[in-house]
């Protein structure tokens, strides 16, 4: 005798097409993101992402782009198509006689979320970027290829130059440790004394590198060969620094915008501040509402001491949709700005999105020190120390804005602990001092 929760071969073969489809379509905005696709494979190829990684990395050394697309639409459809074969098992195991109800009720689920993913992947208002000028340095690694020797580049430039110069990554100096030395020209004069570098790349995220840029800059043994909205490449040598190149031509207005405001922050970062105002000018006359310009806009004129602008354009930005950028700016200068409450109730929201974020974590505790929440304070700080420790950078700092936090809580000896454990690290002299009279401070109030 037939069972009640039997189904027939085409209904399982429809309910199996139903969720691969489905999985499929609402993968569709994964796969349309090109810096995502970026970031993918240029982990993959450094080795430093997860099996994943390593695998799309594969599959675009075999068959470039195409493949690497696919392959990353299979991973993420495979958690839709999974759980909602669960889901249909379950209703056909249990369904009982409201089955086909509830099968309808499934089905119905399938077309939304197949829907929502074809509409986000292809009809979204916010149009993502595709152009692979504005997302990686490609025109940096062009002008890079011709040249031999060893390369320094900034840990967050690594995963954006490889899928484009992977014949040159290999004799390429990144990863933790030159998160030290991006950030300790010294450092990085002893590693080029040892084994010389030819070139220094630095794209992605510029500021983790701006203290050896601007050592780069006053270094009479380097010039800056290129800078552009990606990045800065020094070489070694005496020609005369590079100060403007040429626009591209771009396919829209709003392309060329993104160029401008990525170029602009680039030229700040150089201390061309002029040239960046007129750049960045130029950017919001031709996009003045999209958030990727005025995302950037906040960020230049933060930069640049303006903190109410900053403030007014990342809310501008966000009125357009929610982004990290303009969320940090915004939280940034509503601190610099002094409304302390709203800057420390922002970081707390973006915490809860990027709980791992190290850059949020350290603004999370000046809010919370501004906004006399100290327990809160020494929690963001130890996360910071852990994350730090974790990836091997330095921890100095860390270690004396936890002590002068457990200081202010009125824990003398752990504040002390702190103390001594940056004094261990053997900082430079004038932290030392610094150290060392907060360690006499704290003990002539223990003996009173």
């Amino acid at each position: 005798m037939r069972k009640t929760n039997d189904i027939s071969v085409g209904g399982k073969v429809l309910i199996v097409l139903a969720s691969a489809l489905t999985g499929l379509l609402a993968a569709l905005p994964v796969v349309r993101d090109r810096a995502d696709a970026i970031r993918d494979v240029g982990r993959g190829l450094l080795s430093i992402g997860s099996w994943r990684d390593a695998l799309v990395a594969f599959a675009f050394q075999i068959g470039g782009w195409g493949l690497g697309d696919f392959l990353r639409l299979i991973f993420a459809a495979m958690p839709w198509f999974l759980g909602l074969l669960l889901l249909f098992w379950g209703v056909v195991r249990w369904g009982g006689r409201f089955r086909r109800v509830c099968l309808g009720g499934v089905f119905l689920l399938c077309l939304g979320v197949s829907s929502l993913g074809v509409w986000s992947g292809l009809f979204s208002a916010t149009r993502p970027i595709s152009d692979f000028r504005l997302l990686a340095p490609v025109q940096l690694v062009e002008t890079l290829k011709g040249k031999s020797g060893r390369v320094f580049m900034n840990p967050s430039a690594g995963p954006l130059v490889a899928p484009f110069g992977i014949s040159f990554v290999d004799r390429t100096f990144t990863g933790k440790q030159a998160s030290l030395l991006a950030q300790s020209p010294e450092d990085w004069r002893n590693e080029n004394r040892a084994v010389p570098f030819s070139a220094v790349l630095i794209a992605g995220r510029v500021h983790e590198a701006s203290p050896l840029i601007r050592h780069l800059r006053e270094s009479p043994d380097w010039y800056l060969a290129r800078l552009d909205n990606q990045g800065l490449l020094f070489l070694r040598g005496t020609n005369p620094d590079a100060t403007a190149i040429s626009i591209p031509e771009f396919s829209s207005p709003r392309d060329r915008a993104i160029f401008l405001a990525q170029y602009a922050l680039n030229l700040e970062a150089a201390d061309f501040q002029m040239l960046a105002t007129s750049r960045m000018e130029e950017a919001l006359s031709l996009a003045g509402k999209d958030y990727e310009i005025l995302s950037r806009a906040s960020s230049l004129s933060a930069s640049q001491g303006k903190w109410e602008r900053a403030r007014k354009q990342a809310a501008a930005a966000l009125e357009s949709h929610a982004g990290y950028e303009a969320e940090y700016m915004l939280a940034l200068s509503l601190l610099e700005t002094q409304a302390f409450e709203k800057s420390h109730e922002a970081t707390s929201k973006l915490l809860k999105e990027y709980p791992e974020d190290s850059q949020i974590l350290l603004l999370h505790a000046r809010t919370a020190r501004a906004a006399r929440e100290f327990a809160e304070e020494t929690k963001a700080l130890e996360k910071l120390l852990k994350l730090a420790r974790a990836n091997q950078l330095p921890t100095v700092r860390i270690h004396i804005l936890l002590a002068q936090s457990w200081a202010q809580r009125g824990f003398p000896v752990q504040a002390l602990s702190a103390y001594k454990m940056a004094l261990a690290e053997a900082p430079p002299d004038a932290e030392t001092r610094e150290i060392r009279a907060a360690i006499a401070t704290i003990e002539a109030n223990r003996l009173k």
